[in-house]
């Protein structure tokens, strides 16, 4: 998957959750929506400038960056599939399985990141 591919996931996955709110209006739908929005354009931003980090230090704060983001989609993720075992809306199961499919992607861009990151300062060495 390459990271054009990757951006149009998280925005498609972006629409998805900005539906939420309008399944239950007056509930906490909507704060919900709000911060997984956030967060997915926050880790597409920072996994930009991970690439495009210039320095060793930058490199790994932007990779704090991104783990961060991934841990607060995975705790929303989390929180939200735990509301909605009640209900059992087919909308919101499927928003939560698009997010941990997302966080999973991020997530192996950054395992392949460090790995090449490694192998490179292996071979300098």
């Amino acid at each position: 998957m390459t990271l054009e591919q990757l951006s149009r996931l998280n925005e498609k996955f972006q629409q998805k959750a900005s539906g939420l709110a309008e399944l239950l209006p007056g509930s906490n739908l909507l704060t919900f929506s709000t911060t997984i929005i956030r967060t997915t354009k926050k880790l597409d931003v920072v996994l930009k400038k991970v690439l495009g980090a210039k320095s060793e230090g930058s490199f790994y704060t932007q990779i704090e960056a991104m783990e961060e983001e991934m841990d607060e989609l995975i705790f929303m993720m989390d929180r939200l599939d735990e509301a909605n075992r009640k209900r059992n809306i087919g909308t919101i199961t499927d928003v939560v399985k698009a997010g941990y499919e997302l966080v999973s992607l991020y997530s192996l861009c950054c395992d392949q990141i460090l790995e090449r990151k490694t192998k490179k300062q292996d071979e300098i060495e």
